[in-house]
């Protein structure tokens, strides 16, 4: 004969999880394409003409690893999801004013920028992100501070945490990048 008070454990255990279980919506959701966004550069920075700057930015925001979202250059036409960057020289640190020594020309002098990150879905505009970083003024596309404030400024907008999803979910963002 089986000893009824030895099943009764798991016996309770496994009814327990099967409650548990019943009360859990499964969020199953089929593997969604991908959310294709244009981007586009509204200005310049140096180093880059606009062309060339927005294959960069949809290049590096690609390699921020967001696998919902995918970034092609905006072509000539309409489009209804995009993401618009803008780009703001700012300051030096010492103000405007600065002396440099002829041979000191071929270094790369460190400049600070405004980066901003608009989303637009649907043709509606949604949300903005704005980070403060320090780019090499001159490498352009080589600079690896500009490719860091690129892949942050679109985590910070697309990302599970970001902007877009806090929006999304009725929660206040916070609009400056990390």
């Amino acid at each position: 004969m089986v000893d009824n008070s030895k099943l009764a454990v798991p016996r309770l255990a496994l009814i327990v999880w099967a409650a548990l279980l019943s009360c859990v919506p499964f969020a199953i959701r089929p593997a969604a394409a991908a959310i294709i966004l244009n981007v586009e550069a509204s200005n310049g920075l140096p180093g880059f003409n606009r062309a060339d700057l927005s294959r960069y930015l949809a290049s590096h925001m690609a390699e921020a690893g967001l696998a919902d979202w995918r970034f092609e250059v905006a072509e000539n036409g309409p489009v209804s999801d995009w993401v618009e960057w803008s780009f703001k020289l700012n300051p030096y640190a010492g103000g405007e004013v600065r002396r440099s020594r002829p041979e000191a020309r071929s270094f790369h002098l460190r400049r600070p920028i405004t980066i901003e990150a608009r989303l637009y879905l649907n043709g509606e505009y949604q949300v903005t992100v704005e980070k403060q970083a320090i780019i090499d003024e001159g490498s352009g596309r080589n600079d690896p501070h500009l490719a860091e404030a690129v892949a942050s400024v679109t985590q910070n907008l697309l990302g599970p945490s970001g902007a877009y999803h806090a929006v999304e979910l009725g929660q206040r963002p916070d609009l400056r990048a990390r």
